[in-house]
């Protein structure tokens, strides 16, 4: 799947290169409906595949003490190459957690676990699903 189709599937739009002006609700305050999201690719060396993969499923505990971070999943998009999508509320709560603790965690192992930096890209939410 590509990246534009895993967002649309995602309820995404194709990802951003700029900073969002986010889709915000009436009234400007916080929602609980995510309207920006990151979309962050990351390309695993040779043989670093399942430590990648580990990486992510360890990140989630840190993910759910982030109250902002309102739908994050990390995934594998073939043999050597995994996604992390998450969506926020607002263009806060996304800064919030690009300098958080699963940011700061992913930038100390890139070097050991990555063939290229991360691809980090912002993307306003058009349309979403989530549990009720």
């Amino acid at each position: 799947m590509r990246r534009r189709e895993f967002l649309t599937a995602m309820g995404a739009a194709a990802a951003a290169s700029s900073p969002s002006q986010s889709f915000a609700q009436p009234g400007g305050g916080a929602s609980k409906n995510p309207n920006v999201a990151l979309f962050v690719r990351l390309e695993a060396k040779p043989g670093k595949e399942a430590e990648v993969a580990e990486f992510l499923k360890s990140a989630l505990p840190l993910v759910n003490a982030e109250p902002a971070t309102l739908a994050w999943f990390g995934v594998r998009l073939g043999p050597s190459t995994f996604a992390i999508f998450d969506a926020f509320p607002d263009e806060a709560g996304r800064e919030a957690h690009l300098n958080g603790k699963v940011a700061a965690a992913l930038m100390a192992k890139s070097k050991e676990l990555l063939a290229e930096p991360p691809s980090i890209q912002k993307a306003d939410v058009l349309a979403v699903k989530l549990p009720s």
